[in-house]
């Protein structure tokens, strides 16, 4: 992975959301993920409390790691990838498009 230095062992949720660029409800959907898939929210994210402070802890290591390993998407190495995630793209597009002519031709018709 990569070798990034936090300055504190735990940083509340809204710093987090600050570090890594994300969005509250984002972070959230993937607190949800990270459970349905059967993962632990301590052990696999970092994500716990402390009695007494009102917003939730995170531990930067655990939730970076489960982060690259989860949300990290891998750029496409070769010519040939790109050119079929492209057509790929555009064949769902396409059907996208033929659904909706199709949708609105049986509107129009009935």
């Amino acid at each position: 992975m990569f070798n990034f230095k936090f300055n504190k062992p735990y940083y509340p949720e809204g710093e987090v959301l600050e570090i890594f660029s994300l969005s509250k409800s984002s972070l959230q959907r993937m607190r949800e993920e990270c459970l349905k898939n059967g993962g632990d929210l301590f052990i696999d994210m970092g994500y716990f409390h402390i009695k007494g402070i009102s917003s939730a802890m995170y531990e930067p290591y655990k939730f970076s790691a489960w982060l690259f390993d989860n949300r990290v998407v891998p750029e496409n190495k070769y010519d040939y990838e790109i050119l079929e995630t492209s057509k790929v793209k555009e064949g769902l597009i396409k059907l996208a498009n033929i659904n909706n002519n199709n949708t609105q031709n049986k509107k129009e018709s009935a």
